[in-house]
């Protein structure tokens, strides 16, 4: 009797996990459906003119209808928004679409549990999230990832044309772990035949870092100098915010990261190797492969 193929339904296929899931999965024995925002988005993973397990709908976060027409016929669902104040809503909607679509798993990416005193705002929106999941479906696992080391991506502009790292982290050390390897997790989940029996799974990498020792690490790198300069939690804030134009909830949600680390220290051992069956890629793994992103650049070229 030939096997039915399982349909995994992709939320947040674009972005830094959300590809990394899509193109996983293309290599796996699934049909793969992401999920795009908008009908003019650019496919993450190219389908190709050859037959393929990769197929795309769009669909607006915010219509229960349009949601569920995303989920008909899908067997497990990966729910990943954007990160925004809608999210706690959005991801709701996506609940409970896939719930009268019959999905019976999902996999959540989530966030570690922030412990007193630290506070993180959006964290406690995926706390939100994960108490309606734990109410709603029967099969789910929520994934509390620490910090991805594609983040530094963010800080690309700063160093390329200034050689500076800002922030507000002291010597505080940041644990990190590459968008690839949780998504190699969350694969794991959505494709596994039992249901799955942890609820929730902190993901940890090899190594915690600090600012100081990323300065060094990108300066080797790039063969260029790199400094760290280390400000205060409101002058953090005003650059965001006056600077790099982010929206006030965006800025307040980078300072809290950084009070975070400095407040609770972060694991400095990986809980992954078990999860993937090898160990995690280390920070300088990562730093090589994407040295290119973070070279030196002219000032002038700014202006063009």
């Amino acid at each position: 009797m030939k096997k039915i193929k399982p349909t995994i339904v992709v939320f947040g296929c674009t972005g830094t996990v959300g590809r990394e899931v899509m193109r996983q999965l293309k290599d796996s024995d699934c049909i793969a459906r992401g999920v795009l925002r908008s009908p003019e988005r650019p496919y993450p993973v190219l389908i190709g003119t050859q037959p393929s397990n990769i197929t795309y709908v769009s669909a607006d976060l915010n219509s229960t209808g349009q949601l569920k027409e995303a989920c008909i016929g899908a067997d497990a669902l990966f729910l990943l928004t954007a990160t925004s104040p809608d999210q706690v809503e959005q991801e709701i909607n996506i609940i409970d679409a896939a719930k009268q679509s019959g999905i019976k798993r999902i996999v959540k990416l989530s966030a570690p549990v922030v412990q007193s005193p630290a506070k993180v705002e959006v964290s406690q929106w995926h706390s939100k999230v994960e108490d309606y999941l734990s109410q709603n479906m029967d099969d789910f696992c929520c994934l509390r990832p620490h910090s991805f080391m594609q983040n530094w991506e963010r800080n690309a502009l700063t160093i390329q044309y200034f050689g500076k790292i800002y922030g507000a982290l002291g010597h505080a050390k940041r644990n990190y772990v590459d968008s690839r390897d949780v998504a190699t997790v969350a694969v794991n989940c959505l494709l596994a035949k039992d249901e799955l029996k942890q609820r929730s799974i902190v993901l940890a990498g090899p190594q915690a870092i600090s600012n100081l020792e990323m300065a060094a690490k990108l300066s080797r790198i790039t063969c260029c100098k790199i400094e760290y300069v280390d400000i205060t939690p409101d002058e953090l804030f005003r650059q965001l915010t006056k600077k790099s134009k982010l929206p006030r909830w965006l800025a307040t949600h980078i300072v809290e990261l950084d009070d975070l680390a400095i407040k609770v220290p972060e694991p400095e051992t990986d809980t992954i190797t078990d999860l993937i069956l090898r160990k995690p890629r280390i920070m300088d793994e990562y730093l090589q492969e994407y040295r290119h992103l973070f070279k030196r650049k002219p000032l002038w070229t700014l202006l063009f």
